[in-house]
């Protein structure tokens, strides 16, 4: 565990979070300021800044359960389309976005800039969490 990682201490159970999915391997939770309703993080518990380190259980374990939850997600909200996306440079641990897409317009870099300046509602933010099954 990197003590100085917000994922790590979410993991750990010291940092809250919006959980939406854990197994011994993955936890997935509400991005705080997602892009669209819906918007969800999956993390391997293990911290690694980087995809392409990640041993191949855990880097499949990560990809199932983003696949998992997409299909979730394109029920819950029936969008057009359910975006999985690795970027990584605000939190230097491995994380996969789920995010329900309406337009492509909804994934540039004008809309992660918008989502990063915007305050994270805790109140919509738990209402969503409570739709995952």
């Amino acid at each position: 565990m990197d003590e100085s990682c917000v994922f790590c201490r979410i993991v750990a159970g010291m940092t809250p979070s919006h959980q939406v999915f854990e197994d011994d391997d993955v936890i997935a939770f509400m991005d705080h300021r997602p892009l669209n309703p819906g918007h969800v993080l999956v993390i391997p518990k293990g911290h690694e800044p980087d995809l392409h380190r990640l041993d191949e259980p855990t880097y499949l374990a990560v990809m199932k359960v983003g696949k998992h939850l997409a299909e979730v997600l394109a029920e819950l909200f029936e969008p057009p389309k359910v975006g999985l996306f690795v970027i990584g440079f605000h939190v230097p641990h491995v994380h996969v976005h789920v995010v329900p897409l309406y337009t492509i317009d909804d994934f540039t870099a004008d809309a992660i800039k918008l989502a990063m300046r915007r305050k994270p509602d805790t109140e919509a933010l738990a209402e969503t969490c409570l739709a995952y099954p």
